[in-house]
């Protein structure tokens, strides 16, 4: 479903659907975004901090972890609200002296928040 579908869609559900059903679109349509923006920010920050100085690299985990907060806290769903919570702990504790190694390292940190993140994701 593209995302030009998707404001339609949910239109057409809501006119048609009772409350019950109104909240849990609503619920389903924050997960989705959740879900897209959490990735998007995932799959952003290992690149963009490959190749940069350490204060570079300190401020741009800084700044992905505030944006992981940011959609945690609308995500809803608790597993996925926890993962973003935990990966934004992770980019927050890491060492980042050595700017390969914490590039090296937060790609493997990523990659495994990542699969938590895909498994919440996963509407039931």
């Amino acid at each position: 479903m593209t995302r030009a579908f998707v404001p339609a869609a949910v239109l057409l559900v809501l006119s048609v659907a009772g409350c019950g059903e109104v909240g849990e679109v609503g619920g389903a349509l924050a997960r989705v975004q959740a879900c897209d923006e959490a990735v998007a920010i995932a799959k952003q920050t290992p690149e963009e901090i490959q190749g940069r100085a350490p204060a570079e690299v300190e401020k741009r985990l800084e700044q992905a972890a505030g944006r992981l907060d940011d959609v945690a806290e609308k995500a809803g769903e608790k597993t996925l609200r926890e993962a973003l919570e935990g990966l934004a702990t992770a980019y927050r504790g890491q060492e980042v002296a050595d700017s390969a190694r914490a590039g090296r390292e937060v790609a493997a940190t990523t990659a495994k928040y990542l699969q938590v993140i895909a498994a919440a994701c996963v509407m039931d």
